[in-house]
């Protein structure tokens, strides 16, 4: 029996038995549906992540007091009873940093800005030193960014964020204008270049202004992260230890006793969300298991009813010449052409419900070819598991016994 005529064969068996065969692809439409839409709304989130939530470039690194992710409650409780990374500990590190080509420093507050009878809600009001703007890279839409001078002089001005932009000036040019941020006066001299949304959370509501104009007007013991960026041709590793020591030393940290500060850098930042998202992909993987081991266990009963109902058909098949490989193939193949239109329509489910959910959520989904990919080889897997026990019960079935099966 040559290979078309055992896939034709299997292909009329599964269709005298619409019903049966319906019911059997239903459980792996189920699995692999949740599988499939499972997979792309991760792979979706996990690009999101490395475009826009990782925000440190390669060659930057950041100096905190607290850990970057809050993944870990103890690491936290233990550092927040640290003293804070303050405006003495980034002069100490930009003047003794010799191996950084630039250093630079943040601190931020939440308050309202007010222009004219305007008043907006809550709004990030972030304090940068002039250097940020190269090792942020802050990209300026209209206006210009603070020189050193402003920022060493603490002058009163601000760059506002897209959203912040738009809601108070709307399509008017808000440059050189005078607003009220937290009560106190600050001119307008740029805007931001739009940064879009991060699940749904807009990244463009924020004010950046003088660093040491937020600690002369709002409280100059205001806690900072400094960032250091890494020169072409020295080693990250380098630098970062040469600011560690720098670092301890500033906080006098005794040489056994533990740092009280954290660093972290871009691989370091993306392999605390990847240990995330490795953990959905964990979850994904035993809900799923679970649900393709029932569809499973529903194809092999299924199966094994067809073996018994053609018993007689077997044993004849198997008088005129039927080879036990013969069989096994025919049974395999109904299986595992069951489990693939079942993994073909439960694919087209999947990536069908994860768009949605994309569209009427702020989770991204992922569209690539790798996640159809995945309902297929897992469906032929379940086909070729599923079916094994059923084809190998029909392929050893005795021909004397099988035409005498009533």
């Amino acid at each position: 029996m040559d290979r078309k005529e055992i896939l034709l064969n299997a292909i009329n068996a599964l269709l005298a038995q619409k019903l049966r065969s319906a019911l059997a692809v239903l459980g792996i439409v189920v699995g692999i549906g949740a599988l499939v839409a499972m997979v792309a709304l991760i792979e979706g989130a996990n690009a999101y992540i490395g475009e826009r939530l990782v925000t440190l470039q390669p060659d930057v690194f950041q100096v905190s007091q607290l850990p970057a992710s809050l993944l870990n409650v103890n690491d936290f409780i233990k550092a927040s009873k640290w003293k804070r990374i303050e405006y003495d500990d980034y002069l100490a590190v930009r003047r003794d940093c010799r191996d950084c080509a630039e250093v630079g420093a943040e601190s931020n507050l939440v308050g309202r800005i007010k222009w004219r009878n305007t008043v907006t809600g809550s709004v990030q009001i972030r304090g940068l030193s002039a250097s940020m703007l190269d090792i942020e890279r802050v990209e300026v839409a209209r206006g210009r960014f603070y020189t050193e001078a402003e920022d060493n002089n603490h002058l009163a001005v601000c760059l506002l964020g897209a959203d912040i932009a738009t809601d108070l000036f709307g399509q008017a040019d808000p440059l050189g204008a005078d607003i009220s941020i937290m009560g106190k006066p600050f001119q307008v001299i740029g805007t931001i270049a739009p940064r879009g949304s991060l699940f749904g959370r807009s990244q463009d509501r924020f004010v950046i202004m003088p660093l040491t104009s937020m600690l002369h007007r709002f409280g100059a013991r205001q806690p900072l992260a400094i960032y250091c960026q890494q020169p072409p041709g020295t080693p990250l590793a380098s630098v970062v230890d040469e600011v560690r020591g720098i670092m301890r030393r500033q906080r006098r940290v005794l040489f056994n006793q533990e740092d009280t500060f954290f660093i972290t850098t871009a691989d370091s930042a993306a392999g605390i969300y990847q240990a995330v998202i490795g953990g959905f992909y964990l979850i994904t993987i035993i809900i799923s298991g679970i649900a393709l081991t029932v569809g499973g266990l529903g194809v092999t009963n299924i199966m094994l009813v067809n073996v018994r109902e053609r018993t007689r058909e077997i044993g004849l098949r198997k008088a005129l010449g039927a080879r036990h490989r013969d069989v096994l193939a025919q049974f395999l193949v109904e299986t595992i052409a069951l489990c693939l239109l079942g993994g073909s329509l439960g694919t087209a489910v999947g990536l069908l419900v994860s768009q949605i959910i994309a569209w009427v959520t702020p989770l991204p989904a992922s569209s690539r070819p790798v996640v159809a990919l995945v309902g297929f080889a897992v469906s032929s897997f379940v086909g070729l598991v599923a079916g094994m026990y059923p084809a190998r019960r029909a392929a050893q079935l005795s021909p004397i016994d099988a035409l005498r099966y009533e």
